[in-house]
């Protein structure tokens, strides 16, 4: 590879940036546009030296180009992270994918801090983990050149959302239609739709499950009914489902004030009755909902979902960063937020647990990943055969752990306060992270649950993805993606690959567009009505 100064004038269309450099110790580069055998790669390195080297073969936009000779059996490096080995000999200038590099099982023990009883280091020694701290100066400093809503007392920031009586202020303010079980689901689809302000979701088990999918559906069922978003819930059930409307109404009536009433379709005599003064129901909260002031909330209201899914190499290099320094702001503006997909924290998991406030956090994230891994090995599975998919692998992630290096940037760099398990509602606030599957909308639905107002969700290759209780904002940094999914993706990152904007730019203009989101715009989901609901099972139903 050739290295030199930053290119003369003269040069400058010939050494065209076509690549970026993640770390100065990579072996590897990703290349931003298709590139042709003979054609010189350019990059950026360590301070602004422009380093070259010559294409052996075509390498496909978002795929890695050796940038030496790796060995077989040798590290293969990026973002200054081992992302797997060679499984046979890449000489440099030569496409790095998943056909010639493997990550196996990670080494979770040589992790784990050995702790006393009372959660310190056994050796001793002081915790030196605990993430990159901010101060709200540095977060107002940052969005002081945006447009964005300010308490008018005391020139806060923060947004215009609807107050409850119990926990965080919503961003919006649904009359939710919830099923106690899937033969309900259609039924609440229909009343819904009968109603303005009313909203459903669709609900695939209630019956013949075990105890603990039984748990989760119930964690599931009842967090929707109590996120903040909504105002009132009209529940429908079938009569014979393992969980009761009544029962479901009563659990949801114990932890809130809210409006709760439930209906049952063989009680009733049909879905034609049961939907009746199931709208009749609805159509009354919704007017009581319309009286509802919006009054200004401060930013420690937001309970931000970070999401990722059909991603690309696009994601890791720049739309998640965009999405972790956007997440730093507002958590230092008092948010908090929810780093998620527990499984693509693996290979990376090291530098989460590292951001763990305390070396019992540390543990936990290790923790969570080991349990995870061995929870589908116990089935006889390999989760790297699901990770990455397809499409990722399309789009230029070679392993697990190249994936989850990317992933966990969209988490930010501040602290990590609590682990969740899947669906959990927060004790503690600032950054956060749960322990949810790696299946997007899954995902999304346990975050929903545990009580996040607004959900922003990285793509690189596209997806339509909504939810109808909580606004989906979905971001790209792959151009094409975005012009070709203009009627899906709400934001624009590819200034950052194009190298027009930096990360920390695009982010501080992301957590303004969140702020106008949560003042009441609309991302494309919701305007087309979008809603994708997956609820994680331990296994079969019986």
């Amino acid at each position: 590879m050739k290295n030199g100064p930053a290119c003369p004038d003269f040069m400058e269309d010939e050494m065209k940036i076509n690549a970026l450099l993640m770390d100065a110790k990579d072996n590897v580069a990703t290349c931003v546009e298709d590139v042709a055998a003979g054609v010189e790669v350019f990059m950026l390195g360590e301070g602004g030296d422009t380093l070259g080297i010559r294409a052996a073969e075509a390498i496909p936009a978002c795929h890695k180009i050796a940038l030496r000779d790796i060995a077989e059996g040798e590290d293969v490096v990026k973002y200054g992270e081992v992302i797997g080995k060679a499984v046979r000999a890449i000489a440099a200038g030569c496409l790095a994918d998943h056909e010639n590099i493997f990550a196996g099982p990670r080494d979770y023990e040589s992790e784990l801090i050995p702790l006393d009883e009372e959660g310190r280091p056994k050796d001793g020694g002081e915790y030196r983990g605990g993430g990159a701290k901010g101060s709200r100066e540095g977060a107002e400093k940052a969005l002081s050149g945006l447009d964005i809503s300010r308490d008018p007392k005391t020139g806060e920031i923060g947004f215009w959302g609807y107050k409850r009586k119990e926990g965080r202020a919503g961003i919006r303010n649904h009359v939710l239609v919830l099923p106690s079980c899937s033969c309900a689901s259609e039924s609440c689809r229909i009343a819904a739709s009968q109603v303005k302000g009313a909203v459903n979701i669709v609900f695939n088990t209630g019956c013949s499950d075990v105890a603990e999918n039984t748990a989760m559906s119930q964690k599931i069922l009842t967090g929707f009914a109590l996120n903040p978003n909504v105002y009132a819930v009209v529940i429908i059930g079938l009569g014979c489902e393992t969980v009761g409307h009544r029962e479901l109404r009563e659990k949801i009536q114990a932890m809130t004030s809210k409006p709760v009433v439930s209906f049952g379709i063989q009680e009733e005599g049909g879905t034609l009755r049961t939907i009746e003064k199931a709208v009749r129901a609805a159509r009354d909260f919704a007017a009581e909902a319309s009286l509802q002031r919006k009054e200004f909330c401060p930013m420690s209201d937001l309970l931000l979902g970070i999401e990722c899914g059909g991603s690309d190499a696009t994601s890791g290099l720049a739309s998640n960063p965009a999405v972790g320094e956007c997440s730093d702001l507002l958590v230092d503006l008092g948010a908090s937020s929810i780093l998620s997909e527990s499984i693509e924290w693996i290979g990376g998991e090291h530098i989460v647990a590292r951001r763990g406030a305390t070396a019992k956090i540390h543990n936990e994230v290790i923790e969570v990943c080991r349990d995870y891994e061995a929870h589908i090995a116990a089935a006889g599975q390999d989760c790297r055969a699901g990770q990455p998919t397809p499409g990722n692998k399309k789009g230029g992630l070679s392993t697990l752990d190249e994936k989850s290096l990317g992933c966990i940037r969209k988490g930010g760099t501040r602290p990590v306060n609590e682990v969740l398990a899947q669906a959990e509602r927060p004790e503690k606030t600032g950054a956060l992270v749960m322990d949810t599957a790696g299946y997007d909308i899954s995902s999304v639905t346990s975050m929903v649950a545990g009580g996040c107002n607004l959900v922003v969700f990285t793509t690189g290759r596209g997806t339509p993805t909504g939810n109808a209780i909580v606004p989906v904002l979905k971001v790209t940094a792959n151009e094409r993606t975005f012009r070709m999914m203009d009627d899906n993706m709400d934001v624009d990152l590819s200034p950052i690959i194009r190298g027009e904007k930096t990360y920390r730019q695009m982010g501080a203009e992301l957590a303004g567009i969140m702020i106008e989101v949560m003042n009441g715009r609309l991302t494309k989901a919701e305007v087309y009505g979008f809603s994708d609901i997956a609820i994680d099972h331990i296994c079969r139903f019986v």
